[in-house]
């Protein structure tokens, strides 16, 4: 009998540790409430998996695709990558039934350190997926509820879209978007998006978080500002798309 509640106790503390490393992995606040996203419907298909960066990024043209610069900056060397390979709109379950070779970039700053206000970056792919799969516009300002999708590291392996609706944009800091959107290392570049008469419109660009001096993510039972979620205001891209759609139509 000793001997089996030893073993018991042994278990209970391998579980409770276990979790406790589960829920410093991402920043949420209260339960989670992500889903996975398997349907083809629009705007959902307009997301996608970047492949050689492990991050989401959104269609928002014809050859074109919306994503954090972190993504494709070397943080060593401070210079765009040169391992990009393909984006894969629609992935799920590991896999997409089309993909396109990323062909050009551009990006807000390379100097994330001191201007993460600019923490964006458009692709440019070598096919016109966005004339079958559709884009998201553009909208600088929503008190609306909102949405975010990104491929989170922690559920599904990253390897299935997740959504977490009905989260908000709460406030901007230094030219920072503050949000309570459930997210984690993968999802920087999700699109932080309304719907308005079936139309997508991206009101924030999915980057990063606040987590003090923790080294980790951080599971909260409420939010907290200083602990907050942060996204691109879409004001700091929005004519640069406009034009390249522009050119896109030449």
């Amino acid at each position: 009998m000793k001997l089996f509640k030893l073993n018991l106790l042994i278990l209970l503390l391998t579980l409770f540790s276990s979790a406790k490393a589960l829920s410093e992995t991402w920043n949420v606040f209260g339960p989670d409430e992500r889903k996975a996203i398997t349907l083809f419907n629009y705007p959902y298909r307009t997301v996608g998996y970047i492949e050689s960066t492990r991050c989401t990024g959104v269609l928002v043209g014809k050859q074109l695709v919306l994503t954090a610069a972190h993504c494709v900056i070397n943080p060593i060397t401070q210079k765009l990558r040169t391992d990009l390979t393909y984006f894969r709109p629609n992935y799920m379950h590991g896999k997409s039934y089309q993909k396109s070779w990323i062909t050009h970039l551009w990006v807000g700053t390379k100097d994330l350190k001191n201007h993460q206000e600019d923490d964006w970056a458009i692709l440019k792919i070598a096919d016109k997926l966005g004339e079958g799969f559709g884009w998201m516009e553009i909208k600088e300002e929503t008190e609306s509820p909102v949405q975010c999708m990104g491929y989170s590291a922690d559920l599904f392996g990253g390897k299935t879209p997740t959504l977490h609706e009905n989260c908000k944009l709460l406030s901007e800091t230094q030219g920072i978007l503050l949000h309570n959107c459930h997210a984690t290392r993968g999802s920087s570049g999700a699109p932080i998006f309304v719907v308005e008469n079936g139309k997508a419109y991206i009101v924030g660009l999915n980057v990063g978080e606040y987590r003090g001096d923790s080294e980790r993510s951080l599971h909260l039972p409420k939010y907290e500002e200083k602990y907050a979620n942060t996204a691109v205001n879409p004001s700091r891209f929005k004519d640069k798309i406009e034009k390249l759609r522009q050119q896109e139509n030449q």
